[in-house]
């Protein structure tokens, strides 16, 4: 009955979740949400303050989805998010690929960290990585039984592993250069940037 529900997601992963589950023993406990700033000094939970008051947070989101907007399969997955999401507006899309997308704005998590793997941050400045943000997403949009059978430590310690597998190579799955080539060409588009940018203050 299982497998017959996540094969009608879109999203590969799901069509696998069961076959990887069959050897629990072989894996550690699935990852978990983290706190950015786990310090409870005056000055890191001011800093933390400020890193959360800079999200420009979408109103009535609960959770911020950040995604490859150049890959093409992942895509898929958002608009199928944002169809489902349109009318309460829960989930609040941040495209990582755009030009404009500004680590400063979610909890200085660079590129080079948000493509290796998925992303998600809460109000309240928590971030989530790999398996668990799929879990909240589809919870948002009423999908939640999709991902629920990887709240079981075993299951989401190895769905996490068979969605790291896939992460490190989705750039050239979907016909894009290597990860590491991609991360290279953003650093020198930045670099070029900044060289433009400061070129025009100088004259």
């Amino acid at each position: 009955m299982l497998a017959s529900r996540t094969l009608a997601s879109p999203w590969p992963l799901c069509r696998v979740l069961v076959s990887a589950s069959r050897s629990p023993s072989r894996v550690n406990s699935s990852r978990a949400c983290r706190p950015v700033c786990s310090t409870t000094s005056t000055s890191s939970t001011a800093a933390e303050t400020d890193l959360v008051a800079a999200m420009r947070w979408k109103d009535g989101a609960v959770i911020r989805m950040l995604h490859d907007g150049d890959c093409p399969l992942c895509e898929r997955e958002v608009n199928m998010l944002k169809q489902r999401d349109c009318e309460n507006g829960r989930i609040d899309f941040v495209d990582i690929a755009s030009p404009s997308y500004d680590p400063s704005q979610n909890m200085n998590l660079e590129y080079e960290q948000v493509m290796s793997t998925i992303h998600a941050i809460q109000p309240d400045g928590t971030v989530i990585a790999g398996i668990p943000v799929f879990r909240s997403l589809y919870e948002q949009v009423g999908l939640g039984w999709v991902y629920s059978l990887t709240k079981n430590k075993y299951v989401g310690a190895a769905a996490d592993r068979v969605y790291d597998f896939w992460a490190a190579r989705r750039t050239q799955v979907t016909g894009r250069e290597s990860l590491e080539v991609l991360l290279a060409r953003r650093k020198l588009d930045e670099a070029g940037r900044v060289a433009c940018e400061r070129s025009k203050s100088d004259d």
